[in-house]
């Protein structure tokens, strides 16, 4: 019998192997989701390394309801925030969440990943900011991931790492790894200075990159 998610489950799973083998997670750490129609979603599994991860493990899960269909594994635990934003956020395909060092170091810190370099404008859409903090795998990750998430590509969880989107996973991902190398260039600038803001014209010409692109 054929797997009618299975495009689905190869998307996600072929994402998530990327974003590990990126260094943007260890082990099991962060997950993937994309949507797939109107009524599922496809994410990754709980507490499964990628190292041992395939196709069929990917988790079906109804979009409205929240539960998982035609699946051998649970969602992963991270499922309620995944819910939120793509429950909220029609134009989003896909959604990417890491644990990236650089990332992660700003949200400890909960300081916001200013614009600092012209692709952060064009793929990002704006300023990182930092959602408050909420214990992971909670409804109320997800409600502050959407209000500080506005109409952006990314945000900081504050303590924990960083939420990407993109109309697909492929640029999901691209997000996540423009996201990490701005926040090193960031954290190291920081050990010599503060450092320069672009200029109100690049951020506006670059806000309308993002805009013409997304």
């Amino acid at each position: 019998m054929s797997d009618r998610f299975a495009e689905a489950r190869h998307d996600v799973w072929s994402h998530a192997k990327q974003m590990w083998e990126a260094g943007l997670v260890v082990a099991s750490a962060g997950n993937v989701s994309r949507r797939i129609d109107h009524d599922h979603i496809a994410i990754t599994p709980t507490q499964l390394a990628y190292a041992t991860m395939t196709p069929d493990d990917v988790v079906i899960v109804e979009l409205e309801s929240g539960h998982a269909i035609e699946s051998r594994h649970a969602p992963s635990y991270e499922l309620p925030m995944h819910l939120s934003v793509l429950r909220s956020r029609a134009d989003a395909g896909g959604v990417v969440h890491t644990h990236a060092p650089f990332i992660t170091t700003l949200s400890v810190l909960r300081r916001p990943l200013p614009p600092i370099i012209d692709e952060m404008m064009v793929w990002f859409g704006g300023p990182v900011d930092v959602a408050d903090y909420a214990f992971t795998g909670t409804e109320q990750v997800g409600t502050n991931v959407v209000r500080a998430l506005h109409d952006r590509a990314g945000v900081i969880l504050a303590n924990h790492g960083n939420v990407c989107v993109g109309r697909d996973l492929t640029r999901a991902l691209h997000v996540a790894l423009v996201m990490e190398a701005a926040a090193r260039v960031y954290v190291q600038s920081l050990a010599l200075a503060e450092p320069v803001h672009l200029p109100e014209s690049a951020i506006t010409a670059g806000r309308r990159l993002y805009e013409e692109r997304r």
